[in-house]
C-alpha cells in the first residue's frame, strides 16, 4: 500500500507581495481621505468665519499667482535656501556625527554640547546672521543650515554606534581599506538612522527659512505671505500656505519612502 504526497501549486511567494501592495493601496486611501477631511474643514471654517478663505477661493489666487508669474521668484528664493542650507548642513553634520560616534573620547566631550545645542531656538541667531550675510538668501540658508546641522550630526552619531561590533571584524578580515570600510560597511549600516536625520533635518530647515522670511528677506514665500496678510488679501496669503504644506508634505513623503527602502534592505 502507498501513499502519494501531493503539493499544493500555490504560488507562496506571491501573496506577501499582493498583501503589501493591497496594504498600500488602502494606506493611499486613507491619506486621500484625511486630506479630503481636512479640506471639509476648511471649507466649514471659511463659511463659519469672515477671516476664513474659502478652498476654492484659495486655490484660485493661488493659480493666478502662477498664471502672472509673480509667485516664481519667491518660489525660487524659498527653494534655493531650503537646498543650500541643508547641503551645507549635511556635508557638516555626517563628518562630525560619524567622529563624535566612533570616538569615545570626542563622544564624550561633545555630546553633552550638542544636546544642549540643540535645545536652543535657531532663530535667536538670526540677528548675527543677518549682519553676517545681510538681507537675503544668503541669511535664510544660514539659517536652515544651522537648523538641519544638529539632527544630521546627532541621527549620523547615533548610527555609528548603533553598527554591528562584527562588521569593522570583518572589513578587517577582507582586507577593505579604511574608505572601502567607510563606504561599504558603514554607510549601509547607518542608512536607516541617517534618512531619519535627513528627513527631520529637511523639515526644520524648511520651516527656519520660512520663519526668517518674516523677519527679513528680499524675496521668498514666506515674504510674500507675509505681504499679502498686509494687503487684507486673504485668498493669497491662504493660498500660499497651501503651497507651503504641499512642499513640506512632497519632500518629506519622498523622503520617507527612501527611509523605508533602506530599512528594508539593512
Amino acid at each position: 500500500m502507498s501513499t502519494e504526497l501531493r503539493t499544493s501549486p500555490t504560488p507562496v511567494a506571491a501573496r506577501p507581495s499582493r498583501s503589501k501592495k493591497t496594504t498600500a493601496v488602502k494606506d493611499n486611501l486613507w491619506r486621500v481621505a484625511v486630506v479630503v477631511g481636512l479640506i471639509g474643514v476648511w471649507w466649514v471654517l471659511a463659511i463659519a468665519l469672515e477671516l476664513v478663505s474659502s478652498p476654492a477661493e484659495s486655490f484660485a489666487a493661488l493659480a493666478e499667482l502662477f498664471a502672472n508669474g509673480s509667485i516664481y521668484r519667491h518660489l525660487n528664493a524659498t527653494l534655493q535656501a531650503v537646498a543650500i542650507g541643508f547641503l551645507v548642513a549635511a556635508a557638516i553634520g555626517f563628518p562630525l556625527g560619524y567622529m563624535i560616534g566612533r570616538s569615545k573620547f570626542l563622544g564624550s566631550v561633545f555630546d553633552p554640547i550638542v544636546a544642549g545645542a540643540f535645545a536652543i531656538p535657531r532663530i535667536v541667531f538670526f540677528p548675527i546672521l543677518l549682519q553676517i550675510f545681510g538681507v537675503g538668501v544668503g541669511a535664510q540658508s544660514a539659517m536652515a543650515a544651522l537648523a538641519a546641522v544638529f539632527p544630521i550630526m546627532v541621527s549620523t552619531t547615533a548610527g555609528v554606534r548603533a553598527i554591528n561590533p562584527l562588521l569593522p571584524k570583518l572589513a578587517r578580515s577582507l582586507n577593505l581599506s579604511r574608505s572601502q570600510t567607510v563606504t561599504k560597511i558603514y554607510v549601509p549600516a547607518m542608512a536607516p538612522s541617517l534618512m531619519v536625520g535627513i528627513r527631520i533635518g529637511f523639515s526644520i530647515a524648511f520651516i527656519n527659512v520660512i520663519i526668517a522670511e518674516f523677519f527679513a528677506a528680499r524675496a521668498g514665500l514666506g515674504l510674500l505671505a507675509l505681504r499679502a496678510y498686509g494687503r487684507l488679501d486673504l485668498p493669497s496669503m491662504y493660498g500660499i500656505i497651501v503651497l507651503l504644506a504641499a512642499i513640506a508634505l512632497v519632500g518629506n513623503m519622498v523622503l520617507w519612502a527612501v527611509e523605508r527602502k533602506l530599512s528594508e534592505k539593512a
